[in-house]
């Protein structure tokens, strides 16, 4: 989760920073926006609560009215001047902090130079400062949320931008889960995979991916190419991926079964059993930090495998939310959806799984 620490005047900017919070809620987790330190205990060192404040977060956006240099207390003295000044505290602590620092001038404000900052946060002037304006403040702050999601990794303790060297790695660990799968004889689908002459599906995309969607079982035009949704409902998928911004080979896609079932059957017990260490493998060598469950049959594996409470839930309470799990590289979210598939025989269900894809964004 990205962490954004919003620091303001509220003489100055309350109003800009309002409508700032609630665009970037819909980007990043509202857990991980802050406008405003929680109130400091009697008798707390305020400086120190501040910086530890800043250093939870991983970024500062630093927002700037007209007045903001200017702004004075009761004595007359510009309140940026003061040593007990909490914007000014806030700023020296993400500079000492190293923290990324985003001045974000509003009201038609100008960047200050550094000859008119006390020295402790002289280096703001140094920051390249983006513009919110009234009349295009949405396309302002939509390019202000695209810098930070490219600045800053959407779960930096566990994924950050792969190497060459880790992509290749991950590629051959896939390309051997393959093999297994295509030698694989002992498999209950095996018989009329190969009398069908159809291929079977290990999945696709992105060896790396940040997100990973697990559906049910390839359908037979999967089959035959031996990609996961590639039908119908992959069409559903592809266009509910570009309304958050991704292609089919920024994710990965695969299902519980890895292989088509005659008549397209719901899985089996001896089916699961035999495909689901296959896909616990495929999630081992991804290491995604959400894995988006479609249907329930693979919402329930995944809150079974991690014994969580909502296993017992039903799709209909479940679908889009955010549930909490815990790999053995960090913590991941499930997000539960309803199949794509549903979307080709009761479209009225469309609405309601683009809402859902909406939550999503956030790890984006």
């Amino acid at each position: 989760m990205r962490r954004i620490f919003i620091n303001y005047r509220r003489q100055d900017s309350e109003g800009y920073v309002g409508r700032l919070y609630d665009h970037l809620v819909q980007h990043f987790d509202p857990a991980g926006v802050f406008m405003d330190v929680d109130s400091i205990e009697p008798g707390a060192d305020f400086i120190h609560t501040l910086r530890a404040a800043v250093a939870e977060t991983d970024v500062l956006l630093a927002v700037i009215g007209p007045n903001w240099l200017t702004i004075t207390d009761e004595a007359g003295q510009p309140r940026l001047q003061r040593a007990d000044d909490f914007v000014r505290i806030e700023i020296a602590a993400a500079l000492e902090q190293g923290k990324l620092i985003i001045p974000a001038l509003v009201g038609g404000a100008k960047m200050p130079p550094s000859s008119a900052l006390p020295d402790d946060i002289a280096a703001l002037a140094h920051r390249n400062a983006v513009e919110l304006t009234h009349q295009r403040f949405a396309f302002d702050a939509q390019q202000l949320v695209e810098a930070i999601k490219e600045a800053v990794p959407a779960d930096p303790s566990f994924k950050t931008r792969p190497d060459p060297q880790t992509l290749r790695r991950k590629e051959e660990m896939l390309k051997a889960v393959r093999d297994d799968l295509v030698n694989a004889t002992t498999s209950p689908l095996y018989v009329y995979r190969t009398a069908q002459g159809y291929f079977p599906v290990p999945g696709e995309g992105s060896p790396d991916a940040n997100i990973l969607f697990l559906g049910e079982s390839p359908g037979k035009a999967e089959a035959e190419q031996g990609r996961p949704f590639c039908g119908p409902s992959g069409e559903i998928l592809s266009e509910l991926l570009a309304s958050i911004g991704l292609q089919r080979e920024d994710v990965y896609i695969t299902n519980l079964l890895l292989d088509h079932p005659p008549d397209n059957h719901e899985p089996q017990p001896d089916e699961l059993a035999f495909y689901t260490p296959l896909v616990d493998r495929i999630l081992d060598i991804i290491q995604p930090a959400v894995i988006a469950t479609l249907g329930r049959f693979a919402t329930h594996y995944v809150l079974g495998k991690f014994d969580l409470l909502e296993r017992r839930g039903k799709m209909t309470d479940l679908h889009g939310k955010l549930i909490k799990a815990r790999m053995p590289y960090g913590e991941i979210h499930v997000v539960p959806m309803i199949h794509p598939a549903v979307v080709t025989y009761r479209p009225t269900q469309k609405a309601e799984l683009k809402r859902d894809f909406q939550k999503l964004k956030l790890f984006v």
